[in-house]
């Protein structure tokens, strides 16, 4: 089977990092032949670094990338369409009348999926695999819902991953080496915590937590959004380790922007990590360690809709003493209404969310991965 994978990066990394994790997996774990297109090499480069940002076309074993143009695809472009099956166009990317047409053209026809955005919410099981006929040409797009249950899409998980992580996490030394090499040498007595969050996330009780508890902190902050969240709560980092001012025992760690392999090592390293976009929520869970997820902001408080209904999911089998307490502070946390207090009280019990963390991933380990959905989707509604 022989893929097509468009990519448009609309802001930040979630769109490249999903598609290039899917475009590998589909390559590493299944054999298949994929072409990724994808409109900025720039930004997949800092994600994956083998990328030559230089060069449109180029071949990652059996993975083609091509520098996508959008306006229309040119005689290399046609020919690289007439050889897949199919053609997945991610996150509402928007193929164009000259994309769509060269695609309608293919003979036999290809299967044209649109992949969606993971969503918590029960409309993901209405919508997942549905046809969608094109007003105008001979194509039907099927849609291709992410989610947390079996009738959903399911969630990106590479066939090794668990087995990956768990030998990491169970070697104090790999994880010590680990932090050596992305140049932050820590004792592993340290609590350490990754902060990935947007610009707008409200960090006050946060920081204030840290600031009263007594035990040594690292936190690891990457690059961009995260850092200027930090400044908008009066604490300037640029590549120099920040010592919280009023808390000499919490440190504020300056991380470069890390490849997709070892962001997911670092995740795995921490006691606590602060997540944001899809990829990152969804190596968050892998990592089966606590953490905090800060959807995107939209109009009308949407993104807390969804966080509403993934808590149903993530939440559902949790003992109330815990349930209760992570419901409130999550949504808290995401109307930056939490305190000091609800951290710590959270943290108090940290032993038993780290037991359901590890719960939880179990759980969603039972359920066949994206990819596995992805290709039986394929063999049932392939155009015969």
């Amino acid at each position: 089977m022989r893929f097509g994978i468009f990519c448009a990066v609309v802001d930040n990394y979630g769109d490249a990092g999903t598609t290039w994790r899917l475009a590998r997996q589909l390559r590493d774990d299944f054999g298949q032949d994929v072409t990724l297109w994808i409109d900025d090499l720039h930004t997949l480069a800092k994600l994956a670094p083998e990328i030559r940002t230089t060069e449109k076309v180029q071949q990652c074993g059996k993975l083609t990338l091509r520098l996508w143009d959008r306006s229309q695809p040119d005689e290399s472009d046609c020919e690289m369409l007439a050889q897949i099956d199919v053609a997945i166009e991610a996150f509402g990317c928007g193929l164009s009348e000259p994309w769509l047409g060269a695609l309608a053209r293919q003979c036999p026809p290809l299967l044209w999926i649109h992949l969606e955005h993971l969503t918590p919410e029960l409309w993901a099981e209405e919508v997942h695999g549905l046809p969608s006929p094109h007003p105008r040409l001979p194509l039907t797009a099927w849609f291709f819902v992410p989610g947390f249950t079996p009738r959903t899409g399911g969630l990106l998980r590479e066939r090794t991953l668990l087995e990956q992580r768990n030998r990491f996490q169970g070697d104090p030394k790999r994880i010590a080496r680990f932090l050596d090499r992305i140049g932050q040498a820590e004792t592993l007595e340290t609590r350490r915590i990754t902060l990935f969050c947007y610009a707008d996330a409200e960090l006050g009780a946060f920081l204030a937590w840290l600031a009263h508890d007594p035990q040594a902190t690292a936190v690891f902050v990457p690059p961009g959004q995260p850092r200027q969240a930090l400044a908008r709560a009066g604490l300037e980092l640029d590549t120099k380790i920040l010592i919280h001012p009023h808390a000499p025992q919490v440190r504020f760690v300056p991380l470069p922007m890390l490849p997709q392999d070892d962001f997911d090592r670092l995740l795995w390293s921490c006691d606590f990590n602060w997540v944001r976009g899809e990829d990152s929520f969804v190596r968050a869970q892998w990592s089966a360690r606590p953490f905090l997820w800060h959807p995107y902001r939209q109009e009308d408080d949407i993104h807390l809709t969804k966080l509403e209904a993934f808590l149903g999911h993530y939440l559902a089998d949790t003992p109330p003493s815990l349930a209760d307490l992570a419901t409130q502070w999550f949504l808290n946390s995401n109307r930056g209404r939490e305190t000091p207090e609800d951290w710590r009280c959270l943290w108090q019990r940290r032993d038993l969310w780290q037991a359901h963390c590890h719960h939880w991933c179990q759980y969603l380990t039972l359920q066949e991965d994206l990819c596995t959905r992805l290709l039986d989707f394929v063999a049932r509604n392939a155009i015969k």
